[in-house]
């Protein structure tokens, strides 16, 4: 019981770390994040698509939460 107690604290407090990922546009025109690679929003970039974190993608690159997604 025990084991398994710990197992699952240690599951809450990794997922409690994982940082928030986003797609981007790699485009300087490009205004907004995406919480998937098939939002709408996306499917007139003809640069790459990066995968990032939400905190990157406001900090970094500029970016404010699709108003189609978000």
């Amino acid at each position: 019981m025990k084991k398994l107690l710990a197992i699952a604290i240690a599951l809450i407090i990794s997922t409690a770390f994982v940082a928030d990922n986003v797609y981007v546009c790699d485009s300087k025109t490009s205004v907004a994040y995406h919480a998937t690679k098939d939002c709408k929003g996306l499917n007139r970039c003809t640069h790459e698509i990066i995968h990032i974190s939400k905190t990157d993608a406001v900090s970094v690159y500029n970016k404010r939460a699709c108003k189609i997604c978000y």
